[in-house]
């Protein structure tokens, strides 16, 4: 199997199997966001860190040619603001904005909270997928995916509860010669948060679960390479609507913060 989520051939990335999400032929969303970041990290200069990264999920992404536009809205002296659009054959799938910025020295001195998980070796690793099969019975399928090669050490969660947490890591490149950077992972790993507090209902007329139709990421400090803790919940409300909010943390402490806008749909 590839060891990377895309192939890139000019300005044209090409998802791989290992892309793919669990519903079809269409791509796992923590591609997309990897790819997104990647991009808009690029359009920057190199003194300008990513401060938030926000994704609204248009449409599913197919497993096809995909193209990616940015324009910068905004560029000043501590902060730049872009944009970019991920298309495949002239239909927009989603689009993306960053807040990129540029580092200033204060005097306060800040003390890290304490990661709330357990100690990574105290757990032990398979894939997402395995780990899901394991806790709710469900076969998430498919020959590759990113379902599959996330690897995870579970704490809580995976089982339908709406909460959840566990150390994750994706060991792949985001294409041949393009590592996937601590920060690009750790986007990545966003869209995870749902599916680490997934919440599915018994209803009369059958399973409900929640999809995500966005990922708004925050970030406090630039991670360190290796697994990223991610402790996440969802809450819903009557009409199906939900809210889906997580931590991220390494052994030093918070990393950063996500939310998502989750959906109803059939389970």
């Amino acid at each position: 199997m590839t060891d990377a989520i895309f192939t890139r051939e000019g300005s044209t990335w090409m998802p791989t199997s290992a892309a793919m999400g669990p519903w079809g032929d269409t791509l796992h969303g923590g591609a997309p966001a990897a790819l997104l970041c990647h991009v808009l990290g690029e359009a920057v200069a190199p003194e300008f860190q990513l401060a938030r990264l926000s994704l609204d999920l248009f449409r599913p992404v197919p497993c096809a040619a995909l193209e990616v536009s940015v324009r910068s809205l905004r560029q000043g002296r501590r902060l730049c603001v872009h944009e970019a659009v991920l298309s495949s054959g002239g239909k927009e799938l989603v689009r993306a904005s960053s807040l990129h910025t540029g580092a200033m020295a204060v005097s306060a001195e800040v003390s890290p909270a304490s990661c709330p998980l357990p100690p990574q070796d105290s757990l032990p690793e398979a894939s997402l997928a395995d780990v899901v099969r394991s806790q709710s019975g469900r076969d998430l399928g498919a020959k590759d995916g990113l379902h599959l090669r996330l690897l995870v050490r579970r704490d809580s969660g995976l089982d339908g509860g709406g909460a959840g947490g566990g150390w994750l890591r994706l060991p792949l490149d985001l294409a041949p010669g393009i590592p996937l950077t601590p920060m690009v992972q750790l986007a990545a790993l966003a869209d995870f948060a749902n599916g680490v507090s997934q919440r599915r209902l018994e209803e009369p007329e059958g399973r409900i679960g929640f999809i995500n139709a966005d990922i708004s990421l925050h970030v406090l400090r630039m991670p360190a390479p290796g697994a990223v803790g991610l402790v996440s919940r969802n809450q819903h409300s009557p009409d199906g609507r939900g809210v889906v909010s997580a931590e991220c943390w390494q052994t030093d402490g918070l990393v950063a913060r996500v939310t998502q806008t989750v959906l109803a749909q059939p389970a």
